[in-house]
């Protein structure tokens, strides 16, 4: 048994910390999202947190097909390690 990744768009609030909306970022939109996140060459398969500032976070959604609303939510850009 491998471990994969698997990456999200997650909006968490900012009153309590808790996570608001979770969306999966589809394979195809991958590579997209990793450079509007800001990803490194350091961090080659994505699998830390990037906090995302509005535009950004607007930039992902569309591109995976949500709505969000960054201006009452946090957004990150995060990877999750898969069995």
């Amino acid at each position: 048994m491998s471990a994969g990744i698997t990456h999200r768009l997650v909006g968490y609030d900012p009153d309590t910390g808790w996570v608001a909306v979770e969306y999966p970022i589809p394979q195809r939109q991958l590579d997209f999202a990793r450079r509007v996140a800001g990803v490194g060459e350091d961090d080659p398969q994505a699998v830390l947190c990037y906090q995302l500032d509005p535009h950004a976070a607007r930039g992902i959604a569309r591109a995976i097909g949500v709505q969000t609303d960054p201006d009452t939510l946090t957004f990150f850009f995060e990877g999750f390690a898969t069995t």
